[in-house]
């Protein structure tokens, strides 16, 4: 697994043990939260040399590992990084079943769900370097088997602080005035789902027998405000606040409406979403994840 040390793939990495799996994780930072019996490989994947001592066929490989925060996608760097990164590790392995983690961002703008065979026209930088990810699939899809997870917004705790819903439950926690809400940005509409829903997902996907189709929503199907977020956030923490948004989307990835259909997964998998946004939410309190 690359990018073993973020956010979802510690939650994977552990799932992974639970069900038996020896996993190797190569990442650029060592983790201290890292589940016992992983073997972890320190090195930066932009260079081609650190593969040089590791086997080149896996039962599985998950590539997570990339710059993965839409609004921090000033200019060209982090998407020739994440093209680059994907292109050494594809160049190495041989003979291996992968899993490329790409994103909901490869979509446009539109005003109904999303299916895996909609046009693909991303908004924005962020989006741009996951549509370029997928391209690299073709040129070694023969001597790999390669699957496509495009994932929609993720929630769960260990998420990123900078990010909206940590951000939002740290603010409101210390905030307890009773005053409006102010919300910088759009009152957008996302597909929210829980990371422990994505891990089963991308499990899933790597664990399909000669699947019909390569690429796949890991998503809910539920279409849900920013403000319906804020909504739920402040009857957890037993809060009457009015909700105020100012300002226009926060880059150019950050569309109106971005929800998935998930019903190819279902088909091909019997996977399914199992866990509502209160859930998620709650599970962040929870775990002090403000």
């Amino acid at each position: 697994m690359t990018g073993g040390s973020g956010f979802v793939g510690q939650h994977l990495t552990k799932l992974l043990i639970e069900r038996g799996d020896q996993v190797t994780v190569l990442d650029q930072t060592l983790s201290v939260n890292q589940s016992d019996g992983v073997t972890q490989v320190l090195g930066d994947l932009r260079d081609p040399a650190i593969f040089k001592d590791l086997p080149r066929e896996w039962d599985g490989v998950i590539h997570l590992a990339g710059a993965s925060i839409p609004s921090l996608f000033f200019d060209m760097a982090p998407v020739i990084t994440n093209l680059g990164i994907t292109l050494n590790l594809l160049d190495h392995i041989r003979d291996s079943r992968v899993l490329l983690v790409s994103s909901c961002h490869v979509y446009g703008s539109s005003d109904r769900p999303r299916h895996e065979d909609d046009p693909l026209i991303p908004q924005g930088k962020y989006g741009l370097s996951k549509y370029l990810l997928e391209q690299t699939v073709s040129p070694f899809q023969g001597r790999l088997d390669i699957r496509v997870a495009r994932p929609f917004n993720h929630l769960g705790p260990g998420l990123r602080p900078e990010l909206m819903v940590p951000s939002l439950l740290r603010r409101l926690s210390e905030d307890q005035s009773g005053e409006m809400v102010q919300m910088t940005g759009q009152n957008s509409v996302r597909d929210f789902i829980d990371v422990r829903d994505v891990i089963a997902a991308y499990l899933a996907i790597i664990d399909l027998e000669k699947p019909q189709h390569h690429v796949f929503n890991v998503c809910t199907g539920r279409a849900t405000s920013i403000e319906e977020v804020v909504q739920v956030v402040l009857d957890l923490l037993g809060q009457q606040r009015e909700i105020e948004f100012k300002g226009g989307p926060k880059s150019q990835d950050d569309i109106p409406f971005l929800v998935g259909v998930p019903d190819r997964l279902n088909a091909a998998s019997g996977w399914q979403a199992a866990f509502t946004l209160c859930d998620s939410i709650s599970s962040m309190i929870a775990n002090q994840a403000i």
